[in-house]
């Protein structure tokens, strides 16, 4: 297979669920890609998603032509389920950032345990640089992870379970342009900190437990133009210990915006719990996203929006706004407050003061949803507006035209 951006040759990354590109602009003019993909064998068919961006390819025996702006994240893929998607990661031109604080690691392959950060320092991996190794700061002020280089955390590099990119009670923490892939693990995880950006990332898991990002007992974070396949939740907001006790504060003022999920099994798309062990989750938003696949979790859970209370939190005023559902398989919403396998507090929290408005079930299945409080104590789900849902374009008024079950809930409507 050969691959062209504006008449450049690509460097193809392969992996177990894909093949990638990662293709940066030559110069600030450059704000348009045309893509060729010549591919080994002939194919009956391709789409270009997310299909918001309405890219028609044009297709001719074993090669696709088509034009898209920059930068974008793009999925190709083929009917035929045995040739794997190609993931095009496309960058306007970077800046290079220069000075005594930056850890440089050239194009290349290297292998570290471990790579430790401290404040006001700045990770620069480059493209075409492959990092096999763990971050991890703590206690650390204005860091930066950053560049269009590689962690592949695949094979060797790795053990079960352990976090790819871990940070600790950080202030001012930026990570940005980094692709990731092949880890057993959550891939960036936040414990108590705060003031955040995540931009333009990509992820890609396979194994269980491969959580794209997760915002733990942390506040003030952002996350937004990313890329994320993920082998479980693909974005998930929790407070729990696993880490130690920084995880356990309050989370709060957290916004995910322009981002392509892709959630395969298990676990969510966009999730709120399941470990829940704070007094209050709120002013979480979740804004423009197009989710393209939302595949089947297998522990009768997944879902392409989900609030999953397991513990005492009050989770109140969250929105979802402009999200984009393309092929979703278990449920489509399923907000509950409930006991869980993760479930550690003696109590039930509850959820209140949801806004989900302008969400569209573009394609595929029409799943069923689920509303539902805890009995037989007050935690209730309470004040949830659907504000023009829609399903194949036309509006779904009720929840009865949802498929959704709503119990142990007040003040459930359709707007």
């Amino acid at each position: 297979m050969e691959i062209y951006v504006n008449s450049k040759r690509a460097d193809i990354v392969h992996n177990q669920i894909s093949d990638f590109v990662i293709y940066s602009a030559s110069d600030e003019n450059e704000n348009k890609a045309e893509v060729r993909i010549i591919l080994d064998e002939e194919v009956s068919g391709v789409s270009v998603k997310p299909l918001n961006l309405a890219i028609t390819p044009s297709l001719r025996k074993n090669e696709i032509v088509f034009t898209t702006g920059l930068p974008c994240k793009l999925s190709v893929e083929f009917p035929n389920a045995e040739r794997l998607p190609i993931f095009l990661f496309l960058y306007e031109k970077e800046n290079v950032p220069e000075g005594e604080n930056v850890r440089y690691f050239a194009p290349g392959e290297y292998t570290e345990d471990e790579i430790r950060l401290s404040s006001n320092e700045i990770l620069y991996l480059a493209e075409g640089a492959v990092v096999h190794a763990h971050l991890y700061a703590e206690n650390a002020e204005n860091v930066t992870v950053c560049g269009r280089g590689m962690i592949d955390i695949e094979g060797d590099y790795t053990t079960k379970h352990r976090r790819v990119a871990r940070f600790h009670k950080c202030k001012g923490l930026t990570v940005r342009d980094i692709t990731i892939q092949g880890a057993k693990g959550w891939n960036y995880a936040i414990f108590g900190c705060e003031s955040v950006v995540i931009d333009n990332v990509n992820v890609m898991s396979w194994y269980v437990c491969g959580d794209g990002v997760d915002v733990v007992g942390s506040h003030d974070v952002t996350l937004k133009n990313s890329f994320i396949r993920s082998a479980d939740d693909c974005v998930s907001i929790k407070a729990t210990d696993y880490c130690g006790p920084d995880g356990l504060n309050d989370v709060y003022n957290v916004k995910v915006n322009n981002c392509v999920f892709w959630n395969s099994q298990p676990g969510n798309a966009i999730e709120i719990g399941f470990e829940t062990r704070c007094d209050e989750m709120y002013n979480i938003e979740f804004s423009d996203i197009d989710i393209i696949h939302c595949e089947h979790e297998g522990w009768q859970s997944g879902s392409a929006i989900s609030i999953h209370n397991g513990d005492r939190a009050k989770i109140h005023d969250i929105v979802y706004r402009n999200i984009r559902v393309e092929d979703v398989y278990d449920k489509l919403f399923d907000f509950k407050v409930m006991y869980s396998r993760y479930s550690h507090d003696e109590v039930r929290g509850n959820i209140e003061n949801i806004l989900v408005e302008n969400v569209s079930l573009v394609s595929g299945a029409f799943p069923p949803s689920i509303i539902s409080g805890f009995a037989p104590n007050d935690s209730l789900v309470k004040n949830v507006r659907f504000v023009n849902i829609t399903a194949y374009g036309e509006a779904v008024k009720d929840a009865l035209q949802c498929r959704m079950i709503v119990e142990r809930a007040n003040n459930v409507s359709f707007e």
